[in-house]
């Protein structure tokens, strides 16, 4: 896998992988790149629902994406007055920091498994 071809998709460099080594350091960089996507995200949907950019915004009183989730986004129950329009958007951006999560927690399983198939007796 080349790190230098910036043309390459990740279709693209999943083909050239042959090796478990070389897997681990796919699945290694799909989760660095997820959890720079779920940051983004939570972050420029925190700035969009509050009119306040993340970066004007206090450090310590800024939350974190579980946060953002949680106060801002899940739409479970809907407060009154909350358009079904603003649910509807709330809850797909819910759903898509979900999703990211779900891939976050699948790169850490599939490197857990690597390393429990190298050493069964190693602690995690």
């Amino acid at each position: 896998m080349t790190d230098t071809a910036a043309e390459d998709t990740w279709v693209e460099q999943g083909q050239e992988i042959s090796s478990p080594d070389q897997l681990r350091d796919y699945v290694a960089e799909i989760r660095a790149a997820v959890s720079h996507m779920q940051t983004g995200l939570g972050r420029a949907a925190w700035g969009a629902l509050t009119g306040r950019a993340w970066l004007d915004t206090p450090a310590d009183s800024r939350p974190n994406v579980p946060a953002i989730v949680d106060d801002h986004l899940e739409m479970t129950v809907t407060p009154v007055g909350t358009t079904a329009a603003d649910a509807a958007f709330r809850q797909s951006l819910a759903a898509l920091l979900a999703a990211l999560d779900a891939v976050d927690r699948a790169t850490l399983t599939v490197w857990l498994a690597q390393i429990a198939a190298q050493d069964p007796a190693r602690t995690a």
